[in-house]
């Protein structure tokens, strides 16, 4: 694959810190490659960053799905002709979109995939006006994601492990369905009482549950999961199945396959966009199909 100049946008604080020190190894492995590397220092820095560079092929998110998903907005901002390709070295906690893309987790496959893996184009969401990678998600999801936020400067846990923790805390503390009007693909809206609804590209969301198993990230659709009303018992009962995959039979849940959604609640309702929580009345989704090239391991 031909690489022209790359731009590494780095978090340093991703999981926790631990990314700062990495920054060294990953320059010398990309000793063959034109490369300049600039570190955020603060949030919203990344999107900024990726919107105004100029003279890259590619620009580089380094850090968790946060970094991610602010170098797509960055991107996404820029007219479709100007838009550089997406490079991704994951670093962070959860590192979802990782495996939506099939990023290596390994540091050092990740960083040689930029340089002798392929460029395929991927879907993009967009919501109220923000894109995202991976997922968007409402209600419970939303309350787990602010919660494992908190847990994350307290606890110094990531991942899966972190995920967990927050959902245990709000499945035993905050556990209640929302009452929302659901439109699909611009049909009426329909009343509905639900706990859980998940819009997703890729198939895992908070930091490896598969909740969407099925997702195909560049088939043009969302793959949703809505998840009806459910006691702590019921709950509890279903959470394993819920973190392999093997709940979508489930009569409490509901998977659909869709271009456009939009949720409408009397009252302000929690949601996540990669990781990114939001606190509204209305979400109006849709897929953007092809909208960016990202460079992936070679297939």
């Amino acid at each position: 694959m031909t690489t022209g100049r790359m731009l590494l946008i780095v978090n340093p604080t991703a999981r926790h810190g631990e990314t700062a020190p990495l920054v060294p190894a990953i320059e010398r492995l990309l000793q063959s490659v034109g490369h300049d590397v600039v570190l955020t220092e603060r949030a919203g820095h990344a999107a900024e960053i990726a919107a105004s560079a100029q003279g890259y092929d590619t620009l580089v998110a380094v850090g968790g799905d946060g970094t991610v998903h602010e170098v797509l907005n960055g991107i996404m901002r820029r007219p479709e002709a100007d838009r550089p390709t997406l490079g991704l070295i994951p670093t962070g906690s959860g590192n979802d979109t990782r495996r939506t893309l099939g990023i290596p987790t390994d540091i050092t496959d990740a960083t040689m995939a930029l340089i002798s893996g392929e460029r395929r184009r991927f879907d993009v969401g967009v919501c109220n006006g923000m894109y995202f990678n991976n997922s968007f998600a409402a209600g419970l999801d939303a309350r787990v994601t602010a919660k494992a936020v908190e847990y994350k400067s307290t606890t110094k846990r990531s991942g899966l492990w972190l995920y967990l923790t927050a959902l245990f805390h709000v499945l035993f503390n905050e556990l209640y369905p929302h009452r929302v009007r659901v439109s699909w693909d611009g049909a009426d809206a329909e009343e509905a009482e639900l706990l859980v609804i998940a819009v997703t590209i890729g198939p895992t969301y908070g930091g490896g549950f598969f909740i969407t198993p099925d997702a195909v990230p560049d088939d043009g659709l969302f793959e949703v999961c809505v998840i009806d009303p459910l006691t702590l018992g019921a709950a509890l009962v279903r959470l394993p199945f819920v973190i392999v995959g093997k709940h979508t039979r489930m009569k409490p849940v509901h998977m659909a396959r869709r271009t456009r959604i939009v949720i409408e609640s009397d009252d302000l309702m929690p949601a996540q966009i990669d990781g990114e929580v939001l606190l509204e009345r209305r979400y109006e989704i849709s897929i953007l199909p092809s909208a960016v090239e990202c460079i992936v391991p070679s297939r």
